[in-house]
């Protein structure tokens, strides 16, 4: 699937043709075959086949660069891939469980009398 998803978008762009008046239809449809037939098959890691059109629409014409890269690389998205780095860190060197650990021989390990 690696090799022949890529021949068959090539030949739908090449043959088919889904909006006479725009090109760009019948290439964003192939692109999406290419996607879909990656993520099915798992050809590619997923993370891979989501950044296909980043690299795919600027290269065919479909979309400048500047809008999509504006669409898929916004700042919010940026910080919760910062959250999530930093907390797979957090656990792969178990500073989660030392965090916890503190916190016990601080407070105790039962409910405070008021």
């Amino acid at each position: 699937m690696l090799f022949i998803a890529p021949l068959l978008s090539l030949l739908i762009i090449i043959f088919a043709d889904l909006d006479p008046g725009n090109k760009n239809v019948t290439i964003t449809f192939a692109i999406a075959f290419l996607m879909a037939a990656w993520w099915i098959s798992e050809a590619v890691p997923l993370a891979v086949t989501a950044l296909i059109p980043v690299v795919l629409f600027p290269l065919l014409g479909v979309v400048d660069g500047k809008t999509i890269s504006a669409l898929y690389f916004n700042h919010v998205i940026f910080l919760f891939i910062g959250g999530f780095l930093m907390s797979f860190a957090m656990e792969r060197w178990n500073l989660h469980r030392r965090i916890a650990l503190r916190i016990l021989i601080l407070f105790g390990v039962s409910p405070g009398v008021f």
